[in-house]
Parts: structure tokens; sequence; C-alpha cells
């Protein structure tokens, strides 16, 4: 066989395994009818494509270039042409035994050679006790929505294993650099070592066990994973390992410890990064692509822009002797712009993570020459909320995409913090990259919603035209809008977080309304996941808002010195937290019980489990030790069972104290509060209080009463 014949016959054999593993992505998912599918994958140059036409036996084909266009075709066929949903609350798949034929094939194009996906955050905040049935739903999702290139850090914490014990250190070394499960994203971003730990084996032997498997899953899917890169972060061990290499403490992040930088002008940088790329790829394999930041969020000793410049020169060069086809991801979120001009755009990419509201493509010049993605973030700490500026969204992308060149701009991403939240937002997002007109969002949202359901209404229409006109259309700062109840009680809240705020950009009687008119058609719709999951979701949203608003009534009856106005007002917003826990205890996607249930199945033993339940709790709550205020309740969540627990004592504790200083006419005791409040937290993170996933009441009854039990309020405060 000459070399010609050879590979024809090894690209044949790639072509059919492909083929044959989005067949069982179908397989997956519509198990009743995958045999009406023929997954064809046809070579083609260019931005991927993927065609949908019906053959000669009637099977609906799905014509793409690679997996993934493959696998976006069978979501364009299930969206646009039967009707259906699949995403992160829950799918919506009603098919008949036989397939919808299609009128005309349809020929569809990509706009954007990428589509990248997933934040460091992400890894802490929602996905660090995923189990691989539920990653492997997430990797389908990834493919369905066009997807084919995610950040892929589960198990990060054996390469620095291996690379420890390489080096000669001890298992004690090690476990004090790894952060615990719930925090390790910012050791990955650099900014902290041993925080939420000491980490165990099991928990180490497991995240390895589990990445394997998500890498071997989308490589065969053809999303391309993209690893951790060498910077420069080294452990203090180092230090004394090496004492005549340039190694430096760096600052403190947030009053954390700082972390120790290797500086790339090192003989020994260079050799580390090879053992650190040579043990990766040992355990993980090589797919060219990594990430890697410097000095997130904190400042190098010398903040020249020569000095810059060599460190990003210095660690590309490294990354470059490792692997000569690699490709360095850069966040923009503090990325020192002036002085990655010196990488070579050959082997970079600069993530613009925050295109919603503060893009740095034009405030940089387009990072001086190096190709970028097209970013949106939507989403800090995991909160929930509703939030996500859907017109403007569609708007900025368009005109980026009309003023930039394809040759700089190469894609989009979405880079939340948190995920499972604002489907529409991402959902639209990643379309955009099949559709190369701007796009109407109003006939969107409509569209979406009837997929959502399998049904559609003049008043599910009206409700998400309201629900697009008001929380998808802002907020100006970060997603999303805070509620009061999830705040340290004080007497002036703007924000629950450090970057967040509690002012809300619409009329809240505009979201009681769309709530209303979605529960209008609760007979139709009652046995459907997602328009559940919905009806929660804006019932709470309405009710997180009134609880603003209740604040603020309780606030002014307190400086008119009302004691009895002040009671009433504060009995009702506590009344108001007690039915709003409820009513989010009754589903799985909004408890308390669901977050640490998942933390404690990763248990082997019960060194696991002091481990895991801890650090779930912690990161909600407290976050960090109590001297470091930066992070209290970033990750702030309106749950079933966390507001219950967590948050109404803080605000029974604080009204006590109000009424004793009204009673007593003296002032207010905020040191003894205050104090209480750490010792709450300290104690809350603690527990080991077991929750249900769901507390087995019926979620639509319960807001259907709400709703009822607190219109009123909502129009007369």
């Amino acid at each position: 066989m000459d070399n010609t014949d050879y590979n024809l016959v090894e690209t044949e054999k790639k072509i059919a395994l492909s083929e044959i593993a989005v067949t069982d992505l179908i397989k997956r998912l519509l198990p009743d009818h995958y045999k009406q599918f023929e997954a064809k994958i046809t070579e083609i140059n260019g931005n991927d494509m993927f065609s949908i036409y019906n053959n000669s036996n009637d099977l609906v084909v799905l014509d793409g270039n690679n997996q993934v266009s493959v696998a976006s075709a069978l979501n364009w066929y299930l969206k646009y042409y039967s009707n259906c949903h699949i995403g992160w609350n829950g799918n919506q798949i009603k098919l008949s035994e036989r397939l919808q034929k299609l009128n005309a094939p349809v020929t569809i194009k990509s706009q954007f050679k990428y589509r990248y996906y997933l934040n460091y955050c992400t890894f802490s905040y929602s996905t660090p006790w995923w189990n691989w049935e539920r990653w492997e739903k997430e990797i389908d999702w990834m493919a369905l929505n066009g997807i084919n290139l995610v950040l892929s850090l589960v198990g990060q914490e054996a390469v620095w294993q291996k690379l420890f014990s390489e080096i000669g250190c001890d298992q004690k070394e090690v476990f004090e650099f790894l952060p615990g499960p719930a925090f390790n994203a910012w050791g990955w971003l650099n900014n902290l070592d041993g925080w939420g730990g000491p980490t165990t084996q099991n928990w180490v032997d497991d995240q390895k066990e589990l990445q394997l498997k998500i890498l071997e899953r989308l490589r065969s899917l053809n999303i391309t994973p993209v690893l951790q890169t060498f910077t420069g972060r080294v452990p203090r061990a180092f230090a004394k390992r090496f004492p005549e290499a340039q190694i430096t403490k760096l600052k403190s992040w947030y009053d954390f410890d700082g972390v120790y930088f290797l500086d790339p002008s090192d003989p020994l940088f260079k050799k580390l990064g090879k053992l650190f790329f040579d043990v990766q790829n040992e355990l993980y394999g090589n797919d060219h692509f990594f990430a890697g930041d410097i000095f997130h969020e904190i400042d190098s000793s010398d903040k020249s822009k020569d000095y810059m410049s060599r460190v990003y020169k210095g660690i590309q060069e490294s990354l470059m002797e490792a692997d000569k086809d690699a490709v360095w991801i850069l966040q923009s979120w503090t990325i020192r712009d002036d002085s990655i001009s010196v990488l070579d755009p050959n082997h970079t990419i600069v993530l613009d993570m925050f295109c919603e509201t503060e893009p740095k493509w034009n405030k940089t010049d387009h990072f001086h020459g190096q190709p970028w993605i097209w970013s949106i973030i939507n989403n800090f700490g995991g909160r929930t909320g509703l939030g996500g500026n859907i017109p403007k969204i569609v708007s900025d992308l368009q005109n980026a995409k009309e003023e930039i060149p394809s040759s700089k701009l190469i894609g989009i991403g979405i880079v939340p913090e948190g995920i499972e939240n604002n489907v529409p937002v991402y959902e639209l997002f990643m379309e955009l990259n099949w559709h190369k007109e701007k796009i109407n969002s109003e006939d969107w949202i409509n569209k979406y919603s009837e997929r959502r359901y399998g049904f559609t209404s003049a008043n599910i229409n009206n409700a998400w035209s309201i629900l697009l006109d008001t929380v998808y259309s802002g907020p100006k700062g970060y997603t999303p809008i805070e509620s009061v109840i999830c705040s340290v009680p004080k007497f002036n809240i703007k924000n629950v977080s450090s970057n967040g705020s509690t002012e809300i950009y619409y009329s809240n009687l505009d979201l009681l309304k769309a709530a209303e008119l979605l529960l209008s058609n609760a007979i139709y719709l009652k046995e459907i996941e997602t328009y559940r999951y919905d009806v929660v979701d804006v019932t709470r949203q309405f009710g997180a808002n009134l609880a603003n608003r209740l604040f603020g009534k309780i606030i002014s009856t307190y400086n008119q010195k009302d004691i009895d106005e002040f009671k009433k007002y504060s009995e009702l917003f506590i009344s108001l937290c007690w039915d709003l826990d409820e009513l989010l205890a009754s589903n799985k996607n909004f408890s308390l019980g669901s977050w640490l249930n998942s933390a404690k199945s990763k248990k082997k033993d019960e060194n696991d489990l002091k481990l895991l339940e801890w650090n779930a709790r912690r990161q909600i709550t407290l976050w960090s030790s109590p001297e470091i205020n930066e992070f209290h309740d970033y990750a702030n969540k309106q749950w079933g069972g966390l507001i219950k627990d967590y948050y109404i004592p803080r605000w029974k504790c604080f009204f006590d104290y109000c009424l004793s200083s009204l009673t007593s006419k003296k002032d207010f005791n905020e040191t003894d509060f205050n104090n209480w409040i750490i010792s709450h937290a300290i104690e809350w993170s603690n527990k080991t209080n077991s929750y249900d996933v769901v507390n087995g009441k019926d979620e639509i009854k319960l807001a259907e009463k709400f709703v009822v039990n607190y219109k009123m309020y909502s129009e007369n405060i």
C-alpha cells in the first residue's frame, strides 16, 4: 500500500470513528429516535458548516465537517423543525413517532473559527462536585451549542503532585500548596496557596480519573481541551529548595498570603516549565492550547512595560520550547495590554472576557494586533438572579464583527463565573455563531419560549416579552442584581458582594406581571420541567426584588423611630424570606441540599467528607477567613435551606438589635452585632447537618400562593 492509499484509509477510518462518536451522542439524547438520523462527516476547508436534509430512506441527514458541526445540526433540527429544547435546567423533547421531514435542505456556515467555553471560576462556583454523568451531559451540551474550544482544568492537582515528586518534595509540601476543591480556581489563577485545604489523596485521584474521561469524550467529539500552562507560580517550598533562583514573594491578593513567582528569565523557569509540560502530557496528552495568566488582580514587583513585556515573552518562549505548536490563551481581565505586543500572534489568543459591559478590544488597539475572542461573563460568583442585556449583546457583537477583520476577531466565548442560570442569554449568544445577519431579539425570545415549553400562547409570549424588556435588558454593571436578603444586615445596603449591586433597573410590577402570565398557563404546562424551573426563577426574582423595597421601608421606619411600623415591616420581611425559602426548596435547581449532597457524594472516607462539606459551606458564605472582608458573601445564593438557616438568623438578629436600640433609645451596638455575624458564619460553615434535595412540595402551587400573598405589597411599597 503506497502512502496515498494509506492516507486515504486512515482518513476514512478517522471519519468513521467521528461519525460513531456523534451517533453515540444522538443515542444518548434521543434513545427512541436515533435510528432516524444519519450522522455524516464531510471534509471541507474554511469555517465549520452543516447541512440538514432527508435522504432517499427518509432519514434526517446531519452533514457537517466535524463532530461539533454535526451535533450543531442536530440541535438546529430539534430547535427549528421539532420545537424542542436542550438546556441546563431540563430538556423539553416531544418528538412524533416519525421525525419531521424538511421541505428543502438547509446549509448554515459558522461565523467564527473558535467558540470558547468556561472560566477558571466556573470550576469552583459550579462544577467542583460534578461526577462523570453530569460532565457527560455538559460535554454533549457543548457540542450541541457549537463549542469547540473549552477550558479543561479538572485533575490539575495530579499534575502538581507528580511534578513535586519528580523534584523530591514530600506530600506535606504538596498539600500545603494545593487549595481545597471549592477554591481551586484561585490556585490556578495564581492568587493563593492552600486555602480550603489540605486536600486528600482520594480527591486528587478522583479528579485525575474524572479528567481522563472528560478529555477522552471531548476529543472524540472534536472539542479541543485547553490545559494549563506554566506561568511561574511555584510553592513556598521551592524558594528553600532553590535558594539561588529568582523566586519572589508577590504582593497579597486581597490579604491572602502572597504566592511565590519564579522569574521567566531564570534558567530554572524553562527547566520547571519543561518538567510541568512533560508531566501534564504524560497524564493528559496535548492538544496545543494552553491557558494561564500572570499577576491576576495583583501587581508585580516591577510594573514597568519593559519588565512586563519580558515576562510575557519569557513565558511564551518557554511554552514554545515545550511545544512548537502551542497557542497561549490569555484572559483580558487584568492583562497588561501594552506589553503583549511582543507575543507571537500565531501562538496567542486573547479572551476579551467582559464584552457585554466593559470590552477592551476598542481601548487597546484590538489587543495590539493579537487574535482575540469576543466573550461574555454575565454571571459573577455563581449568584442567583435573572439578568443579561440580550439586545446589547446581539448589537455589540454584530458591530464588532462588521468592524474587525476576521483574522483578528477569531471567535466568540461564554466565560461565566457560574453557570446553569439565565439560559436564554447563553443559548442565543452561542447561536449567533450560525447567523450571518443580525437577529431580532423579540422574535427569537418568542420562539425560544415556545420550544422551551413545547407550547405557546399569547400569555407566554407576553411574559417573555416583559422578561426581555426588563431583566434581559440590563444591568449596566455586574450581573446579576443582588437581593438584600443575602446581605450582611446594615443600615445602608448598596451591594451584597464586593462587586455587586442591589439597584433594580426595571419595575418589579412588570416582573410580577410576567410571573402571573406564566402561571396563567399552569394547567397546560405544570408537568414540564423547564416551565417549573422558570416559574420558580421568575417568582424568586419578584420576591427578591420586593425584599429590597421592604428593606428601604424598614430603615425609614427605624430612622423615624416608629417602633410599631418597624415591627410590622420587619416581620413582613422575615415572612417573605420564609415563604421564598419554602418555594426554592421545592425545586432541586434552587436547593442548598443539591449543592451539599453533591459535594458529600464525592467522599471516599471521613477525611474527605470533612474537607468537602467545609469547602461547600464556606465558599457560599464567608468564602475566606473572617479577617478578609472582600469575599464575604461574594458567592451569595438565594437557595432553599440557605435562606432559612443562614440569612434569616442574620436578619432576625439585626432586627432585634434595632428594636433594642429603639426601645432603650441607645445607639445600635454595631460592634457586638458584627461579632455575632462572624461567629454565626464560622459556626454555620463548620456544621454537618443534612438537607433534602427538595421538600416534596408542589412548586407551582407555592409560586401561585407567593404571588397572591405579596402582590399587594409590591403595588403599595
